[in-house]
């Protein structure tokens, strides 16, 4: 015969063939999360502060005139952090691309998938600023569950309305602030004073960005990263017995106290089980199946059946342990961020293969990164010699003058117009031009035909070296050389 007790705990317990975000029939059960207290938490809070604040203030920020991130894909170009970059750029952003996806892979082979739980905006967003308008306008979990239950009434819908109301102005700010690393700031001002018929590509952008995100963070929320983010299904891949995660210490907790022993099915936990270097499981363990952990969990999960796709590594799960612990006069810890080889007793190895390919990879990127923007000169000038004729003869002198065609490629990787200057020091080789100096626009390349003459005496056997000097203009309008190229001249023997 069950105990009420025992009734009421199955009647808690979650489902083991469903998610705990579904019902029987495939419907989704809203989650409501109970507040919790504790350090990770305020930690949580001070991290997504400062990252919801550079958010907003990044597209105001101007570095050498421009923004700190600008990405303006209708005209090709892209400012991140004073540097500028363009289409032709591509490999370059590649390699960021590449940099973060290993950066990202590395955090996770050690530290677990903290990703999700701390920086991901997914997270971050729905947590810090929406969850935070629904405790203010509904009131906490419980009062948003009973009021979801609830009939429709006056109260319930004018409650709704509040809320969604809100949502949508936070949203408009959000998706407005997005906009402006596209734009500019600058831009962005201009096209909110007019009318969205003036620019509606824009309007329509930010339309639909408004609507998925209203969508994400206002209802979806949880459902994308247990349904759609494929990084979670990736963990598996990347984590190890030695990755750190989000674990319930089977050991000390089971059996739970008022409960008969738990059914372990997690290979983790079974592991734990066995290998764990602590006394035998005794008639009553700490855990008091209070499912605090659970009602804590922005996913719904129970983090006492072992590491599971849906652990976003929040750490909710264990500022609520802690505090029930902390009152039953028990020590903390008993949901802990550890590893499977510290819950088993074992060490662990920080310098393992896969840790050190990954840093490798990262270090190589980020290194070859790194020597391609300090050595990428702002306008980049080639010269070659033309393939036609070798040489021309310009007069029948005893010391005849020669010319040499050749051409300029200069391409500008400023956001600013430029001008390129061909100079010689050796008053005997005069340059030949249409134009001198060579215009170039931002972000273009330009090809200039020029000749370089010469009197035969000039050259040895027919050949010789001169050196060409390639002179920007600075900003206060005067010359200044930014590199030299050899070129070579020919004529007859």
């Amino acid at each position: 015969m069950q105990t009420s007790s025992e009734k009421a705990n199955q009647s808690k317990e979650l489902p083991r063939d469903r998610l705990a975000s579904m019902d029987e029939q495939g419907h989704r059960v809203y989650i409501h999360p109970s507040d919790v207290q504790g350090p990770y938490k305020r930690w949580r809070k001070a991290f997504h502060t400062v990252l919801l604040v550079l958010f907003l203030v990044l597209p105001w920020i101007q570095i050498q005139g421009k923004p700190a991130i600008l990405l303006d894909i209708g005209q090709r170009r892209f400012s991140i952090f004073g540097l500028a970059f363009w289409a032709h750029d591509t490999p370059l952003l590649l390699l960021v691309g590449l940099s973060v996806l290993f950066g990202i892979s590395l955090i996770t082979a050690i530290w677990g998938r903290i990703w999700c739980g701390w920086a991901c905006p997914e997270t971050v967003f729905v947590d810090y600023v929406y969850r935070q308008i629904e405790r203010w306008i509904e009131g906490n979990a419980v009062q948003r569950r009973r009021l979801a239950a609830s009939p429709w009434t006056t109260r319930k819908l004018l409650l709704k309305a509040a809320k969604w109301l809100v949502f949508t102005a936070v949203t408009l700010v959000i998706s407005h602030s997005f906009i402006a690393y596209f734009v500019g700031i600058d831009a962005l001002a201009v096209m909110i004073r007019h009318n969205p018929y003036d620019n509606p590509g824009t309007f329509g952008v930010m339309a639909f960005i408004t609507a998925v995100l209203l969508f994400a963070f206002g209802w979806f929320r949880e459902q994308f990263c247990i349904v759609m983010c494929p990084y979670g299904r990736l963990q598996s891949a990347l984590l190890d017995e030695h990755s750190r995660i989000v674990a319930y210490d089977i050991a000390r907790g089971e059996p739970r106290r008022g409960s008969q022993p738990v059914q372990v099915e997690s290979a983790l936990l079974q592991i734990e089980r066995e290998t764990a270097q602590t006394p035998a499981i005794q008639n009553q363990g700490d855990c008091i199946d209070c499912f605090r952990c659970v009602t804590a969990c922005p996913t719904g999960m129970d983090i006492r059946r072992g590491l599971q796709l849906e652990c976003i590594n929040c750490m909710a799960c264990m500022d609520a342990c802690d505090e029930v612990m902390r009152n039953i006069k028990k020590p903390a810890g008993l949901i802990r961020y550890t590893s499977q080889n510290e819950m088993a007793g074992k060490a662990v190895n920080h310098t393992r293969p896969r840790v050190l390919l990954l840093s490798l990879a990262l270090v190589g990127l980020m290194g070859g990164l790194a020597t391609i923007l300090t050595t990428r000169p702002p306008v980049k000038v080639t010269i070659f010699n033309a393939k036609t004729t070798p040489y021309q003869m310009l007069d029948n002198k005893t010391d005849p003058m020669l010319s040499n065609q050749f051409y300029l490629t200069a391409s500008n990787y400023t956001f600013e117009h430029g001008e390129v200057r061909l100079a010689l020091d050796d008053a005997r080789f005069k340059i030949v031009s249409q134009v001198n100096p060579v215009q170039i626009n931002a972000g273009k390349e330009d090809k200039q035909g020029f000749f370089i003459t010469f009197p035969k005496s000039a050259l040895q056997n027919g050949r010789t070296q001169i050196q060409v000097r390639l002179l920007t203009r600075a900003d206060d309008g005067s010359w200044q050389r930014e590199l030299t190229q050899e070129v070579p001249l020919v004529g007859p023997f």
